[in-house]
């Protein structure tokens, strides 16, 4: 089964207006990649440009995609899941309104009910932001 053969809604525990991702493009044992497209009405944007929050929320809602396929995949629900810490955050740039990023994530470590991630956002190849993330599940 391909990520793409989802609706986004069906992967991930967040709804209207915090839907911070489109689409989970590619997904494999260990890493995972998604799509935003950036409109205005978007919660995080300001003066036309998508904040640092939205950036992590983005990598965030990938990893709950990828999550979520992973569940779906083998029939299980879909879970919740908490941030429970960022290190080393880096934003390099800042994207606009109406033009689409990339993330991807990839997972470095599961222990004791955290996931631990390291996730990127691109646009057009484009390095925008880098971080790992430390993911509580439920």
């Amino acid at each position: 089964m391909d990520p793409s053969d989802f609706e986004i809604l069906d992967l991930i525990p967040q709804r209207p207006p915090m839907t911070m991702i489109d689409a989970l493009i590619t997904a494999d044992e260990k890493s995972a990649r998604g799509q935003l497209y950036i409109l205005e009405s978007n919660l995080f944007i300001d003066n036309g440009i998508l904040a640092e929050p939205g950036l992590i929320e983005f990598i965030a809602q990938t990893a709950a995609a990828y999550t979520g396929y992973k569940n779906k995949t083998t029939n299980k629900e879909v879970s919740e899941g908490y941030i429970g810490a960022i290190k080393n955050l880096v934003i390099y740039e800042l994207p606009k309104v109406n033009s689409f990023i990339q993330s991807e994530i990839v997972v470095e470590n599961e222990i004791v009910g955290y996931t631990i991630i390291a996730g990127r956002v691109y646009q057009n190849e484009q390095l925008l932001a880098e971080c790992e993330m430390r993911i509580l599940g439920k």
